[in-house]
């Protein structure tokens, strides 16, 4: 077996032919008791569409190769290969077709990009379908113009740690340039002993719109920094972030 092979072998039915069943299935989104450790709730996903897997528990993830390799006790590539044939054994596991190369992200096509402070009549209204503050939307979001195909497009523009932007509007929803986690500090050159963690800005808004309506069930009343991952493909840089707080509070999805 080559390393096309076993990539092309569905997660899912190894994980079966292991004894791992799935705990539940959410969307395309299976979730496990990670089979690389103990534990009692599962953090395991793998995603069946894009045939990867996921330990939120390791912060680590990748195709059935690496699961293989980590299986194996982190050993060479022809010892995950062949750990992977010998679990299939001699009916192979049934097979996916992967695609032939990734599709060119959308944003790679993107041109003439202009960023101004948020203004736009249709941002601010969309902010407000979700429930969000406009002068706290104006505080933390530029708005970001660009065209892409010929033709003209503007959305809200949440800014990361490596100068990228994570982009919204009503009908997209992205990132141009790099993909990174968003750091809002309380005071600039000054750690918090607490932080508020949160998986989208629109979460962050949202918080913020809430604080300031004095809602106390929801928020804390002290001064702390706020850390918005923007995917949790930021999960490791994000846990290492976290290292220097006392108290982490977390508004995440709950999935």
């Amino acid at each position: 077996m080559n390393i096309e092979e076993a990539k092309s072998v569905r997660i899912v039915d190894f994980l079966t032919r292991l004894g791992h069943h799935a705990q539940y299935v959410k969307s395309e989104q299976y979730w496990y008791l990670s089979p690389l450790r103990k534990e009692v709730s599962p953090s395991f996903k793998v995603n069946d569409r894009e045939n990867e897997w996921y330990d939120f528990g390791e912060a680590i993830g990748g195709d059935l190769v690496e699961l293989g390799r980590y299986l194996c006790g982190m050993g060479s590539v022809s010892e995950a290969l062949a750990y992977i044939e010998r679990t299939a054994g001699n009916a192979s596991l049934p097979r996916i077709r992967l695609p032939a190369a990734l599709p060119r992200p959308v944003e790679a096509d993107m041109k003439n990009l202009m960023v101004i402070p948020l203004r736009h009549h249709a941002l601010l209204s969309y902010l407000q379908s979700r429930m969000i503050d406009a002068d706290i939307g104006r505080m933390f979001c530029k708005e970001i113009h660009y065209e892409l195909r010929q033709r003209h497009y503007f959305a809200l523009a949440f800014g990361n740690v490596s100068g990228g932007f994570e982009v919204r509007n009503a009908y997209y929803k992205g990132c141009i340039n790099s993909k990174d986690i968003s750091l809002i500090p309380h005071l600039h050159g000054e750690v918090q002993s607490c932080i508020c963690l949160f998986e989208g800005f629109m979460d962050f808004l949202s918080y913020l719109t809430l604080r300031q309506m004095k809602d106390s069930t929801v928020c804390i009343d002290v001064p702390c920094d706020y850390l918005v991952m923007n995917s949790v493909g930021n999960l490791r840089k994000t846990l290492a972030h976290l290292q220097g707080y006392g108290q982490i509070h977390c508004y995440l999805d709950n999935d």
